[in-house]
């Protein structure tokens, strides 16, 4: 998922959601993510996101990767890669330029895989 030069920092965590943490609202921002806990709005982040086994996003996903293995119940458009672990599951449409799905992963919606780039004037129509 990560390039060559950002596998160095896959393994820091720059913004932690714990298990027992539970957001209601929106949640912007930027660097690595990693949600354990719940979330009840949507995420709108700058860099790469990864959701643990135990997380679930009620809303959308926004960000540039992306490595789900909770669930999700909304869109997702991540600008890079989607991988889907076996015990991933999204509900939702998904709109990415590399997209993954290990066996035992779900993805209940639509797929869209484009290059965000060529798209100047949206994936909206």
């Amino acid at each position: 998922m990560f390039s060559d030069k950002e596998s160095k920092n896959a393994n820091r965590i720059e913004s932690l959601i714990g298990e027992q943490c539970n957001i209601a609202g929106d949640l912007n921002g930027g660097g690595l993510l990693r949600i354990d806990g719940s979330i009840e709005g949507n995420v709108n982040w700058q860099d790469d996101v990864i959701l643990g086994v135990f997380s679930t996003i009620n809303g959308d996903l926004t960000c540039k990767n992306a490595v789900v293995a909770g669930k999700i119940n909304g869109n997702v458009v991540c600008d890079g890669s989607l991988s889907v672990e076996s015990s991933g599951k999204i509900l939702g449409d998904i709109t990415i330029e590399k997209l993954s799905v290990k066996e035992g992963g779900i993805i209940n919606g639509k797929c869209s895989v484009v290059k965000i780039e060529d798209d100047p004037e949206g994936l909206e129509d």
